[in-house]
Protein backbone atom coordinates (compact mmCIF):
# COMPACT_ATOMS: atom_id res chain seq x y z
CA UNK A 1 0.00 0.00 0.00
CA UNK A 2 0.94 3.53 -0.39
CA UNK A 3 2.39 5.85 1.57
CA UNK A 4 -0.09 8.99 2.52
CA UNK A 5 0.53 12.10 0.67
CA UNK A 6 -0.85 13.63 4.18
CA UNK A 7 1.00 14.63 7.31
CA UNK A 8 -1.52 14.25 10.30
CA UNK A 9 -0.58 16.22 13.71
CA UNK A 10 -2.66 16.29 16.79
CA UNK A 11 -2.19 19.80 17.98
CA UNK A 12 -4.07 21.58 21.02
CA UNK A 13 -6.67 22.92 19.34
CA UNK A 14 -7.33 19.20 17.16
CA UNK A 15 -5.83 17.48 14.52
CA UNK A 16 -4.04 19.27 11.53
CA UNK A 17 -3.85 17.78 7.84
CA UNK A 18 -1.11 18.64 5.84
CA UNK A 19 0.02 17.84 2.71
CA UNK A 20 2.57 19.48 -0.68
CA UNK A 21 1.75 20.34 -3.60
CA UNK A 22 3.95 21.90 -6.66
CA UNK A 23 1.71 24.35 -8.92
CA UNK A 24 2.44 26.34 -12.31
CA UNK A 25 1.30 28.35 -14.35
CA UNK A 26 1.72 26.94 -18.58
CA UNK A 27 0.48 29.67 -20.42
CA UNK A 28 -2.48 32.30 -21.03
CA UNK A 29 -4.87 31.05 -17.89
CA UNK A 30 -3.78 27.16 -17.81
CA UNK A 31 -2.46 25.93 -14.55
CA UNK A 32 -0.56 22.48 -13.75
CA UNK A 33 -0.24 21.14 -10.48
CA UNK A 34 1.21 17.79 -8.81
CA UNK A 35 -0.11 16.18 -6.04
CA UNK A 36 1.38 12.89 -4.69
CA UNK A 37 1.26 10.63 -8.52
CA UNK A 38 -1.28 12.73 -9.63
CA UNK A 39 -1.62 16.33 -11.77
CA UNK A 40 -4.21 18.60 -12.51
CA UNK A 41 -4.58 20.74 -14.83
CA UNK A 42 -7.07 24.03 -14.81
CA UNK A 43 -8.22 26.69 -17.33
CA UNK A 44 -10.31 29.67 -17.34
CA UNK A 45 -12.89 30.22 -20.14
CA UNK A 46 -12.25 32.15 -23.15
CA UNK A 47 -14.38 35.59 -22.27
CA UNK A 48 -11.43 35.85 -19.43
CA UNK A 49 -8.38 35.12 -21.53
CA UNK A 50 -8.02 31.00 -21.19
CA UNK A 51 -8.66 28.76 -24.17
CA UNK A 52 -10.95 26.34 -21.88
CA UNK A 53 -9.07 23.12 -22.36
CA UNK A 54 -9.76 21.79 -18.37
CA UNK A 55 -12.27 22.84 -16.05
CA UNK A 56 -11.88 25.81 -14.08
CA UNK A 57 -10.37 26.58 -10.38
CA UNK A 58 -13.87 27.23 -9.16
CA UNK A 59 -15.64 23.49 -10.38
CA UNK A 60 -12.37 21.77 -8.29
CA UNK A 61 -13.72 23.90 -5.25
CA UNK A 62 -17.29 22.99 -5.90
CA UNK A 63 -16.49 19.26 -6.62
CA UNK A 64 -14.38 19.29 -3.55
CA UNK A 65 -17.54 20.53 -1.65
CA UNK A 66 -19.26 18.09 -2.84
CA UNK A 67 -17.17 15.22 -2.31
Amino acid sequence: MAESPFTIERTDDGIRFTFELEAATQERQLKRATFAQFEMLCDEGEAIGGDDTAPPPLAYFGAALAF
